[in-house]
């Protein structure tokens, strides 16, 4: 080379940044993702990366990078900023290519230039001799470009432009931007040589996300983690450097985070201009970005334009649908604290606006959490009085009101009187009793015995409201019956209801009370008529969670009559619930003849808010599924101890009395007869079988108890007595569920006393009775010795139908099959298919997503074992078809027989 071409040479390079053509070393912690390297390699001739900030462009790339090296490929890297113009873009990239081992002839040297030519041409001439060594290498050649968004200088992107139209065959180049600042990448793209990948593409799934964090996460954990994060990558780094232990990261310690704020400041908000990083301030505040709340807000007319203009926050802003933007949660929450922080004032005043446009919407809960921010006591009061009180449950579910309950603070409380019967509703649901009386007590003394609201206020509302919260306790079972307060409430709930122009959701919500109570006592056709009318309002008002109440409520109605049809069909209406599931499953049980530890498993959690028939159901659940006896019991303890604390005084005598006969079972009779005296149980026939003061939930579990300690105590005498009052009360009043176990435990004592054809007229009445029902349960409790009754039955002389389902019986408890328990909603589904409806039918028709039916259906799927489409068409068929059709009502006769020893 000549001497002064050398010179020339050393003196361009001096004021070049090595560090620009320098790749990045691999990051701690990297998490390298297969799926997007096998969507870019084999590299085409164009591959462009576009996202914001932090979705992992730079690592994908530089890993693709140092695989391509080390694979002895040329590779050169080259990471871009604002200060590159025309005649460093060419020499930059002339360096890189140097580094990489590929540089131009001795007589080509790209470094040389003429000093008399126009720059434009020094930047070509520099640029075409680069293409042709690149071309003369013949091997394929990789070009890296990252942060190209910054070549914002005025024809800065014309030396990229001209290798992407013009480079030679074998050049490969790969692009990182946040934004397109110009390029021309259309050719290679709709020519099918590119691949360009966007935020969406570069998001971690669920799965990539339980991968990152190495498996650790709970269900519920990686649910959450994947909701706040979007799957953006940066986030998800973030949350795994700063998680303790096991808390879950808080919005304070992201703004506290010192690297957390330097990368939010610096590396993804510095390219915003004042006006752009305002409006991401003020958006940040929304949950939900409409024109609705935007124009009441920020007072703009149509902030959709200004939405879109911010590409650099594209794929961080999601467009819902052409009116609505949500941005991304992490990065909401990190600007919303940032904002509190750095101007209080605005920050109020925009939340104020924000929840009176969303309480205008209906949108309840969400207007509250804007009030709450706004610091205005005042307004949180006044929403919440416009929305309904106590009634909001209706309309959202009893998970809203205890939602809302947590914006009361105590000013709100003192101010609002109605809003301190929400607090007081909760303290019930919620079964904290003596807060709830103590506030009860200083709220009556405020409004003058409920008759005067706050000034300004509404003293009819008030009034309504204070019969729904004493509609709650009836209801809820919260009360002893026979109780002046229990009395005094009902009268007031008839005298409100023959009211006329009477609100529908507080008709229905009264109606459900009555519902409720009766249900509980066994009076089921006044119960049954009282859940039609709450049914009715309910529909009448489009209160969608009321609707869903009341048809559990009916559901357990039809249950403990034995309609089993008409029970599912109530318990998989509208959206599941923990109490939907818990019901549902019990069902289910009553119908199974398998080994209960394998016929109910994974019991749901015993939900916060619940009547009796709930509570009983899942510990009953419990205590059934346990591994032995004494599991069982130890189940039963601590259920016992957990409803102590909560005061739930009817659910302690239901687990009492269902306590004892587990104690029989287990041959601990000595412990039952203790236990049942210093539990306080009933010993007269008389009070145990009292409908008036006690559910029919406890009175089936205190008779069945005593039932089987007199048995065991050889007493069988009384033990028959007592049983054949039950299964005559139970006749009478329709609680079939409730006859079924009466006869399955006489079967017992009868066969126990050695009076088997007495054993055996009460095995045949049951199979009568399950023909309808399908109600197996409580044979397969006593299997031994229904075994040892049973051959009877299927004698010559027997009546056809007996015989026959004998037979059935036989095979059932000698075979049993496992089952699935599915829940409610799982169940709508089964039937639905197996009815013949189409999948988009069937979400229609049940209201809930695709995404959640297909969520539905991998759950059947995976229970079921179906590993095809026809399986599962066979599985569906068959749930449709095996809840009995009922028709006619088939009797327990209670035939009188004479007294035995």
């Amino acid at each position: 080379m000549p001497e002064n071409a050398q010179a020339t040479q050393e003196v361009a390079k001096r004021w070049l940044l090595p560090a620009k053509t320098q790749w990045p070393g691999v990051v701690s912690g990297y998490h390298r993702r297969e799926d997007l390297l096998r969507m870019v390699e084999p590299l085409r001739t164009l591959t462009v990366l576009r996202a914001p900030s932090g979705f992992g462009k730079t690592c994908l790339l530089a890993d693709v990078f140092r695989r391509w090296r080390d694979g002895g490929r040329v590779a050169a890297w080259l990471t871009v900023d604002e200060d590159d113009r025309p005649g460093i873009v060419d020499a930059y990239l002339a360096l890189a290519f140097e580094q990489a081992g590929l540089r131009p002839s001795d007589k080509e040297d790209a470094w040389r230039s003429d000093a008399d030519a126009e720059l434009p041409h020094r930047t070509r001439r520099r640029t075409e001799l680069l293409a042709r060594t690149i071309e003369g290498h013949g091997a394929p050649c990789l070009l890296v470009l990252d942060d190209v968004e910054r070549l914002v200088q005025a024809d800065a992107a014309d030396t990229i432009d001209f290798l992407l139209q013009n480079g030679p065959a074998n050049l490969r180049v790969a692009l990182a931007m946040r934004d397109n600042p110009g390029l021309d990448l259309s050719q290679a793209l709709v020519e099918g040589k590119g691949v360009h990948l966007t935020a969406d593409d570069l998001r971690f799934s669920a799965e990539q996300i339980d991968r990152f964090f190495d498996g650790a996460l709970s269900l519920h954990e990686l649910s959450a983690l994947e909701q706040r994060t979007e799957g953006w990558p940066v986030a998800l780094r973030i949350l795994r450097n700063l998680q303790a232990a096991a808390e879950p990261v808080s919005v304070q310690q992201l703004v506290a985070d010192r690297v957390t704020a330097e990368w939010f400041g610096e590396r993804l908000l510095r390219d915003l201009p004042e006006h752009d990083r305002n409006l991401l301030l003020d958006i940040a505040l929304f949950e939900w970005i409409t024109p609705s709340l935007t124009k009441h807000a920020l007072h703009e007319d149509d902030i959709r334009q200004r939405l879109e203009g911010l590409t650099t926050l594209e794929g961080l802003l999601q467009k819902c649908d052409d009116n609505t933007f949500r941005l991304n949660p992490l990065l909401r929450e990190y600007c919303a604290a940032n904002y509190r922080q750095q101007n209080l004032a605005r920050f109020q005043m925009l939340h104020g606006r924000i929840a009176d446009a969303e309480a205008q919407e209906g949108r309840v809960v969400q207007a509250l959490r804007h009030a709450d921010e706004s610091g205005d006591a005042a307004q949180i009061g006044k929403i919440l009085e416009g929305a309904g009180g106590i009634r909001l449950w209706a309309w959202f579910g009893v998970k809203s009101l205890i939602a809302v309950n947590d914006f009361l603070r105590p000013e709100v409380i003192d101010g609002f009187p109605r809003a301190a019967l929400v607090r007081c509703t909760v303290l019930v649901l919620q079964s904290h009793f003596a807060e709830a009386l103590q506030l009860y007590g200083v709220l009556k003394a405020q409004t003058q015995d409920f008759e005067r609201d706050r000034p300004g206020g509404d003293d009819l509302a008030l009034r309504t409201d204070h019969i729904l919260l004493q509609s709650t306790l009836v209801g809820f079972n919260c009360l002893p019956f026979n109780s002046a307060l229990t009395q005094k409430a009902l009268k007031q709930i008839h005298e409100m209801i023959a009211s006329p122009n009477l609100d529908p959701v507080v008709e229905g919500a009264l109606n459900l009370s009555l519902s409720l109570a009766d249900g509980e006592r066994g009076r089921l056709e006044q119960a049954h008529q009282c859940g039609l009318v709450a049914k009715d309002a309910f529909d009448r008002a489009g209160a969608g969670y009321g609707g869903v109440f009341i048809n559990l409520a009916l559901g357990a109605l039809a249950m403990a009559q034995g309609r089993v049809r008409e029970a599912a069909e109530h318990y998989g209406y509208g959206a599941p619930t923990a109490i939907a599931d818990i019901l549902s499953w019990e069902l289910e049980h009553e119908r199974s003849c398998s080994p209960p530890r394998s016929a109910v498993r994974n019991v749901p959690t015993v939900p916060d808010v619940g009547w009796i028939d709930v509570y009983a159901a899942a510990y009953g659940l419990m205590a059934e599924v346990a591994f032995d006896n004494r599991a069982a019991l130890f189940s039963l303890d601590q259920a016992r101890e957990h409803t102590r604390k909560k005061n739930l005084a009817t659910v302690v005598r239901f687990l009492s009395a269902l306590r004892i006969s587990w104690l029989v079972r287990g041959g601990l009779t000595k412990q039952a007869e203790q236990a049942w005296r210093e539990d306080n149980l009933p010993t007269l026939d008389a009070e145990i079988l009292d409908l008036d003061l006690q559910s029919w939930r406890e009175m089936e579990a205190l008779a069945c108890g005593r039932a089987r300690l007199l048995a065991a105590q050889g007493d069988f005498a009384a033990s028959r007595k007592l049983l054949r009052q039950l299964c005559l009360l139970a006749d009478g009043r329709g609680l079939r569920r409730v006859l079924m176990n009466g006869l399955a435990l006489s079967i017992v004592v009868e066969q126990r006393s050695g009076q088997m054809r007495d054993a055996e007229e009460d095995l045949a009445d049951f199979l009568r009775i399950a023909e309808e029902t399908d109600y197996y349960r409580p044979l397969a409790r006593e299997r031994e010795v229904v075994l040892s009754v049973l051959p009877s039955l299927l004698r010559d002389d027997q009546a056809k139908e007996v015989h026959n389902a004998a037979l059935a019986l036989l095979a059932k408890l000698n075979d049993p099959v496992e089952k699935p328990i599915f829940s409610a909603r799982e169940l709508a589904v089964l039937h639905a298919f197996g009815n013949g409806a189409k999948e988009d039918a069937v979400a229609a028709g049940l209201g809930i997503s695709e995404k959640d039916l297909r969520a539905d259906l991998d759950n059947i799927h995976r229970k079921i074992g179906a590993k095809g489409h026809r399986e599962f068409e066979h599985a569906a068929t068959e749930a449709a078809s095996t809840l009995p059709k009922g028709g006619r009502r088939g009797s327990w006769r209670g035939r009188a027989r004479p007294a035995r020893s």
